[in-house]
Order: C-alpha cells, then sequence, then structure tokens
C-alpha cells in the first residue's frame, strides 16, 4: 500500500512516472471507450501505463464481462489481468486489515466514516480488483483523534504526520508487517482557504453500511461526490484516472439531482472543481455527464477563459500542471471559488516556510499519539 504523500509545500499533482507516448495514451482512451487497441508493446511499458493511471482493474472488468469477445492483443490482455490480480491481492489486504481496525476502534468509542475509495468498493464496484487504493481514508471527530492514536499506538501501531501537518487535520497509522495498509484519519474535511465543505452536515446525513463485516458510516452520495470532487482538485485532478472513473460510477449508479448537486456545490464552494471534474469525464467519455448539471456549474466567462490556458492537450489527463511546475500555484487560485481565500490561500502559502520551524522549535507540532486532550 501506498506511504503518505509529501506535505512539504502546497499539495501538487501526483507524480507517478512519465507521461507515456500519444499512442499509448490513444490506445487506453481506446480501451476506455470499448475500443481494442493494436499492437503489443513491451509488458514493461504497458505496466508503468497502467501504474500512472491507476484503471488496469477497472478495464480488466469491462473488457472481461459477460458476452465480451476476446478481441484485445496478448499484450494488452495480459498486462490488464497482471494489474487487476494485483489489485485485488492488494485490496483483500487491506480489508482483512480493516477487519482488525474496526473492532478495536469500536473498543474505544470512536465512531468513523469511511471515505474515497474504500466506501467506494462497498457501493460502486462488484469486482474488488477493479479499484486500486492506496490507503483507507476515515473522518473521525477532532475529540477523538488523540484518544485514537494513543490506543493504535498501543496496541504495536505505528504513526506518521506530514509536512503540513496540522494544518491538513490528518495523521496515518499502520501496523508494521508484509503489505502493511496505511490508515489516514481526517479529523476535518475543512482545509483552510480551500473548501467550505459542511462537515456537521456530512456527519448529520451519513448513512451507516457494513465493510467487511465492519459496522461504520459512510457520507451520502451527494457528500461523497462533492468531497471526491474536492479532493481531485486538490491533486490536481491527475494523473491517476481512478477518481474520474470513480465519477462516472457515482453519475450512473447514484443519478444524483443536478439542481442539489449543484446548489450544494456552490454552498461548499466547489463549483468550479465540480466543473472541472465534470469537464475532465467528458472529455475522456463523451456523454456521461448530464448537460444540465455541467451547465449549472459553469465558471464565469473570465474564470472559464484563465482555466482553458491550463487544459492539457492529450487525450487522457486533464491539466497541463506539473508536479515541479510553479504554475501550479495560479492554478490553485483558480479552482477556489472565492478570490478572497485564493488571497488568503497565496499569503498562508507565502508565510509557511517562516512559520513551521517556529512552530516546530516553541514545541507546537505534536503528534496525536502523544496529545493530553
Amino acid at each position: 500500500m501506498g506511504a503518505m504523500r509529501a506535505r512539504d509545500g502546497e499539495p501538487g499533482p501526483a507524480s507517478k512516472g512519465d507521461r507515456p507516448e500519444p499512442i499509448l495514451q490513444e490506445a487506453l482512451l481506446g480501451l476506455l471507450r470499448g475500443r481494442a487497441p493494436s499492437g503489443n508493446p513491451r509488458p514493461e511499458i504497458l505496466d508503468a501505463c497502467l501504474d500512472r493511471y491507476e484503471c488496469g482493474g477497472y478495464l480488466h472488468q469491462a473488457w472481461s464481462g459477460a458476452g465480451r469477445p476476446p478481441s484485445l492483443p496478448a499484450a494488452w490482455s495480459e498486462a490488464l489481468d497482471r494489474d487487476s490480480r494485483r489489485t485485488l491481492l492488494d485490496n483483500l489486504a487491506a480489508m482483512a486489515q480493516l477487519r482488525d481496525l474496526g473492532p478495536r476502534l469500536a473498543e474505544a468509542g470512536v465512531p468513523f466514516l469511511l471515505l474515497k475509495g474504500a466506501a467506494y468498493l462497498g457501493d460502486l464496484y462488484d469486482d474488488p480488483g477493479a479499484r486500486r487504493l492506496t490507503d483507507i481514508d476515515l473522518l473521525v471527530r477532532r475529540s477523538d483523534a488523540g484518544r485514537l492514536a494513543r490506543r493504535l499506538s498501543q496496541d504495536g501501531f505505528q504513526g506518521q504526520v506530514g509536512g503540513l501537518f496540522p494544518e491538513d487535520r490528518r495523521f496515518e497509522m499502520w501496523r508494521p508487517g508484509a503489505a502493511a495498509c496505511r490508515f489516514e484519519f481526517h479529523w476535518s474535511l475543512r482545509l483552510p482557504f480551500r473548501f467550505g465543505i459542511d462537515e456537521d452536515g456530512i456527519w448529520e446525513r451519513a448513512v451507516p453500511v457494513a465493510l467487511e463485516g465492519v459496522p461504520c458510516r459512510r457520507a451520502a452520495r451527494e457528500d461523497a461526490l462533492l468531497y471526491h470532487v474536492a479532493h481531485q482538485a486538490d491533486s490536481y485532478f491527475g494523473p491517476s484516472l481512478k477518481w474520474v472513473l470513480d465519477l462516472r460510477e457515482m453519475l450512473r449508479r447514484w443519478s444524483p439531482d443536478p439542481v442539489l448537486l449543484a446548489a450544494r456545490a456552490s454552498a461548499w464552494r466547489v463549483r468550479t472543481a465540480l466543473h472541472l471534474a465534470l469537464r475532465h469525464l467528458e472529455k475522456i467519455l463523451p456523454g456521461e455527464v448530464p448537460a444540465s448539471l455541467l451547465e449549472g456549474v459553469r465558471p464565469s466567462s473570465l474564470r472559464g477563459w484563465f482555466l482553458e490556458r491550463y487544459l492539457a492537450e492529450g487525450p487522457l489527463e486533464l491539466l497541463s500542471v506539473e508536479a515541479s511546475s510553479a504554475s501550479r500555484y495560479p492554478m490553485r487560485c483558480l479552482m477556489l471559488d472565492r478570490p478572497s481565500d485564493a488571497l488568503a490561500l497565496t499569503a498562508r502559502v507565502l508565510v509557511r516556510p517562516l512559520e513551521r520551524p517556529l512552530r516546530r522549535a516553541l514545541g507546537r507540532v505534536v503528534p496525536p499519539w502523544r496529545w493530553a486532550d
């Protein structure tokens, strides 16, 4: 399973290998649209491509379903099978560790919500090998975070915080061992000067579920979708395609109310993020996005003009922003609905290099397993 993402500065786009050649991107796009590619690229090339875009398990399920002719070239068929089997084994290992974690949280009296990928496995995907997990995200209350972290630490879990802790309001814990799954605990989803996510509403509207026999809750569907696109924006919409495919399945299986979704997106200040996420899905799979929803969250003509400057020309990725490029900073500001948030976030980023060493020197960066509550 994946390690905690670097958080030494403003989050940048995830970078998983080099961008594949256009001919390979076009082949992958064809697969997503139901067209078999030609040729048999080398296995290592296909594996790197599928690792970057994290959609091999999804494609394997789509192309091995009932009635699908065995029309894939051997190299592609074998690569999708390898990716699906690896995803399945990793996910089963992660679910086993969730089964171990659940009773510990119950004994500690800590309610939690499943977020993102783990919640989707129980709701959006029939095949546990169709959607790759990086870690398992859970939302807990701030008042429970310290007690939870101390309990897990006593049980042999290790912990880690990122470079933006405690501003990012999350930490990771895991049990050391082979294929260790990292659990990322969020005690708030309200990232300063970014989005106005209604966290209290998420808790109130959450629905009970059981995943792998572990009783918990997950966010209501409209809430889950809007938090999902906020997370996509925080990762600059790529390069992984698993998030845009998640969004496709949300629209197909949940059929959210476009009017309600647009209204709540405005209230949460994620209209621009939702618009871009829908644009990405429409780019890859035309006709999948309800026209009324796309039109309902369309940005102003001026903001739209600026956003167009950052759109990628390639067939798969949405933005041309690179992980190491300074252009991600103005792009970040464009994705924020309120100009005042963009100004405040810019000031925050500028002051961080001065503030962070001071906070550490004063002992104010204390991980949750050392909190006294």
